[in-house]
């Protein structure tokens, strides 16, 4: 997923969306994903780290070109 270097984690979100429709289109997959349950019951995470406050700028992460983000469960309360 492309993103521009001062991207915020809000628009990593929104490419990452836009990325997997795409290929869901493509691979003629399923049509439709509730993005709203899946933020709801998903973090992103780097390097351990949770990525929850959609304002803060992927570098202050530590995030970098070829870096991979990964979806992590989130805990019941």
């Amino acid at each position: 997923v492309v993103v521009v270097q001062n991207a915020s984690v809000l628009e990593l979100k929104k490419a990452l969306r836009r990325h997997i429709q795409l290929r869901q289109a493509r691979q003629g997959g399923v049509q439709h994903l509730s993005w709203k349950y899946i933020w709801r019951t998903y973090y992103l995470t780097y390097a351990g780290e949770k990525l929850a406050d959609d304002r803060k700028k992927l570098r202050e992460y530590g995030i970098r070109n070829r870096d991979e983000v990964s979806f992590i469960k989130k805990l019941r309360k």
